[in-house]
């Protein structure tokens, strides 16, 4: 029987939503923490007028920064990589700049929604999503992978590979 591969090569046993991480761990595999996509219905906002769009939000522990939104259904879906930090303190306060911004809609108190603004120049996106279940969901992505940890996710040494060749330590470029 085979164990899950990824893409570098690494195998081990998915976890599923709720499960602890280290329940099958054994000497010779490593659990994998995994975080069940968020899917949502917004609203796209226009002008006055506000029409439902399908959302999903998903979370690649191997990837530890980023999340990927999926904007409509698949047969016409856009997919935008946001940092997880942004999406995390867009629920809390307006960040963002350039063409990802994120506020806050404070209706109701602690409940409410997350605008989320996409676009630059011209008419931007607008599409408001549900603050505290995104953040309870952002929650399940920091129990996967603590902030501050997202570092020791990355074999660095294989990223550096994808960049290509580079200037050995200590001396200059062109010397």
């Amino acid at each position: 029987m085979s164990e899950p591969r990824r893409s570098d090569g690494r195998t081990g046993h998915a976890a599923g939503p709720g499960a602890d991480p280290r329940a099958d761990a054994t000497a010779d595999a490593w659990v994998e923490p995994w975080v069940e996509p968020w899917r949502t219905v917004g609203r796209r906002v226009h002008a006055d007028l506000e029409f439902p769009i399908e959302v999903a939000f998903s979370y690649d522990p191997d990837d530890p920064w980023a999340v990927l939104v999926t904007f409509g259904r698949s047969d016409h879906a856009v997919d935008w990589t946001l940092s997880r930090e942004l999406l995390h303190r867009g629920t809390r306060t307006p960040c963002g700049e350039g063409d990802v911004q994120l506020w806050p809609l404070r209706q109701g108190g602690r409940k409410g929604r997350l605008r989320i603004r996409l676009g630059g120049t011209g008419v931007p996106v607008l599409v408001d999503v549900d603050r505290s279940a995104l953040r309870a969901w952002l929650t399940t992505t920091f129990d996967a992978v603590p902030a501050g940890t997202e570092a020791t996710r990355i074999d660095w040494t294989a990223e550096a590979a994808h960049i290509g060749p580079g200037v050995r330590p200590g001396r200059e470029p062109g010397a």
